[in-house]
């Protein structure tokens, strides 16, 4: 794939919109700053294969809501991190 120059390109003209897309996210207080640098972007495309692969069952948008929430906001519950617990 990467030895196609015009291939190339489009791959990495869509790399650079999604690393565009999670700093504007960043910044917008979206995404977490306390998580490990270059983390967010491999996890995004993650959660998409497993919603399309594991959530057969949904339509592509209930799918995709999954994805989206999960990548938003984790499977934690609410009771926050394990020092802020009463």
């Amino acid at each position: 794939m990467l030895t196609d120059e015009a291939i190339r390109q489009r791959r990495n003209t869509c790399i650079a919109e999604v690393d565009a897309f999670l700093r504007r996210a960043a910044d917008e207080g979206l995404l977490r700053r306390d998580r490990p640098q270059g983390w967010a972007g491999p996890l995004l495309p993650e959660l998409v294969h497993l919603a399309a692969h594991r959530l057969a069952h949904l339509s592509p948008g209930q799918a995709a809501d999954v994805a989206v929430d999960t990548y938003l906001r984790g499977l934690g519950g609410t009771a926050g991190p394990p020092g802020d617990r009463v």
